[in-house]
């Protein structure tokens, strides 16, 4: 089965590190090689800062394209909220990675090996193939 890991870390969040931020990288790396080692590793990489984001929204009819955070707003990643100014939390993914293993068990096992799980959130989503889920 396949899975998606997204790493997510609210930057503003004292309980975050700021060694996180100057870490990233090698952290990413170090559990990229830890999974790819065991043959689960199909994807994955890290997202660039939030602000070279471009959001496309086609509402009646319209074209609107917004660019970096959206002050006023809420962003979602699927179904996980990544920013929501009203309660002055905005909570950024920074990388994803696709998994193929045996179940669920494995994934959140695996998911548990990355140091964002400790800080903030790693989510677990299932995948689904062109013929619907897996499960």
């Amino acid at each position: 089965m396949k899975f998606l890991l997204n790493v997510y870390l609210d930057p503003a969040d004292p309980e975050v590190p700021a060694l996180w931020a100057r870490a990233r990288p090698a952290h990413e790396e170090a559990f990229a090689r830890t999974v790819g080692r065991s043959g689960e590793l199909v994807d994955g990489q890290a997202f660039a800062d939030p602000s070279t984001n471009t959001v496309v929204r086609v509402r009646d009819g319209v074209l609107r394209v917004t660019e970096g955070p959206y002050p006023g707003t809420e962003a979602h990643a699927g179904s996980h909220c990544v920013a929501h100014v009203r309660s002055h939390c905005v909570v950024h993914a920074t990388s994803y990675y696709v998994l193929d293993c045996e179940n669920l068990a494995r994934a959140v096992e695996l998911a548990a090996l990355h140091p964002a799980a400790r800080f903030d959130a790693v989510e677990v989503r299932p995948l689904m193939t062109p013929t619907g889920w897996e499960m």
